[in-house]
């Protein structure tokens, strides 16, 4: 990968586990309107990594009318409490501060609510590792490689300089249609299964610090 100069990282699963946040949220979202939030686990997982508005669809099976009501809601109460609940995976200070000494940019690029993930990356003190933090607009409406194509302009770097590192299928496929390269982080929890290297995938990593031997100093 000596060709690469920018590591994108992936937010949720990936830099932070905010799991617990995210549930918490949705639950609340539920019972504020008026809807059962207890689901089976397996399938609340899946509120981790797409657009909000899918997972609402996927989780709790919600039309537009519902996911309209519901936005304002999760939003309020993941930027007042849910997003405090995280915890930044063991080693990613390390690598981030190692990646920059090597001399590679590094970005953000998620799904999650921009503003939010600002916020978020600010409370547990990333922010300033990162030369550029791009997600979601504020209604919805980015894809992965929408987001990813954003960095890669701001940056004025081509795909083939940049690789994804992130923990589910959004920002595997996100990554291949923006023509960057993907290193899955199997630490996460948007896999359903472990995945294995191949054309789309060029390394598999079951912890932050097994980045490192993958990308030399520049």
């Amino acid at each position: 990968m000596a060709d690469k100069r920018l590591v994108i990282l992936d937010l949720d699963g990936t830099l932070v586990d905010t799991s617990e946040g995210i549930f918490d949220t949705a639950r609340f979202t539920a019972m504020q309107l008026g809807v059962d939030p207890d689901v089976p686990m397996e399938r609340m997982r899946r509120f981790i990594g797409p657009p909000l508005d899918e997972c609402f669809r996927i989780v709790y099976g919600w039309g537009d009318e519902q996911i309209r009501k519901a936005y304002p809601i999760y939003q309020a109460r993941y930027r007042a409490y849910g997003q405090f609940l995280g915890k930044v995976y063991d080693g990613i200070p390390q690598v981030l501060s190692t990646l920059h000494s090597r001399g590679y940019l590094l970005a953000v690029g998620t799904l999650k609510n921009e503003t939010v993930s600002l916020s978020l990356l600010r409370h547990f003190g990333l922010l300033d590792s990162f030369d550029v933090v791009h997600g979601d607009a504020e209604h919805g409406g980015r894809t992965k490689s929408d987001v990813l194509s954003m960095i890669l302009a701001d940056l004025r770097l081509l795909p083939s300089e940049a690789l994804l590192v992130g923990d589910s299928m959004h920002d595997l496929n996100g990554a291949a249609g923006a023509g960057v390269s993907f290193i899955a982080a199997a630490y996460g929890f948007g896999f359903p299964t472990r995945p294995v290297v191949g054309p789309s995938v060029s390394a598999v990593i079951d912890k932050p610090l097994d980045l490192l031997p993958l990308l030399p100093a520049l």
